[in-house]
């Protein structure tokens, strides 16, 4: 399942796109705030880019108890969201590059770090790599890792937008 497709939805039939928004592939159009429209453990792996930063941290562990619902066990959920440690160290420690990576030349650092932060009010909770592994193991996954850009343990699970691939933390986490 490719989980918040959005714009990126597969168009495979091994995948099944799920979004808030009608868009170019999508499948099936949620709510977030409801229970996935799927049965128990109907999925080997869920992929999910850019997307749980929108909600609360809390809305984001429900969430992730509902991927945690809808995987096999042994499946794979590879979620990715901007990384909060790395946006922050980028503002203490090379503040023109985060600005030359996501801004247009003519923010300060500090509106390039809201940009991640609150992204016209969108995104609600921003992670770090301790606070994402917290979340998905009270989420009841049982093994949870940190990951790469365009590399992990199931490369059938693997979307990666390379346009994210500098400013993200990349995480698997596993039903056992």
């Amino acid at each position: 399942m490719n989980l918040g497709s959005g714009p990126r939805g597969v168009d495979d039939a091994h995948w099944v796109n799920v979004d808030g928004f009608h868009d170019q592939n999508v499948h099936y159009l949620v709510d977030f705030g409801r229970p996935l429209p799927f049965p128990d453990e109907s999925f080997d792996g869920v992929f999910c880019e850019h997307v749980i930063e929108h909600f609360s941290l809390a809305d984001g562990e429900r969430i992730a108890g509902e991927v945690y619902r809808v995987l096999r066990l042994g499946g794979c959920f590879r979620v990715i969201v901007p990384d909060a440690e790395l946006v922050l160290r980028s503002y203490f420690d090379t503040p023109d590059e985060i600005v030359a990576r996501r801004g247009t030349g003519v923010e300060t650092p500090m509106e390039v770090v809201n940009l991640y932060f609150r992204q016209r009010y969108e995104h609600q909770f921003v992670y770090d790599w301790p606070t994402m592994q917290k979340m998905l193991l009270r989420a009841g996954f049982g093994m949870v890792c940190r990951s790469v850009f365009g590399q992990g343990s199931r490369s059938s699970v693997i979307l990666d937008d390379e346009k994210y691939e500098w400013e993200s933390l990349y995480v698997e986490a596993f039903k056992s």
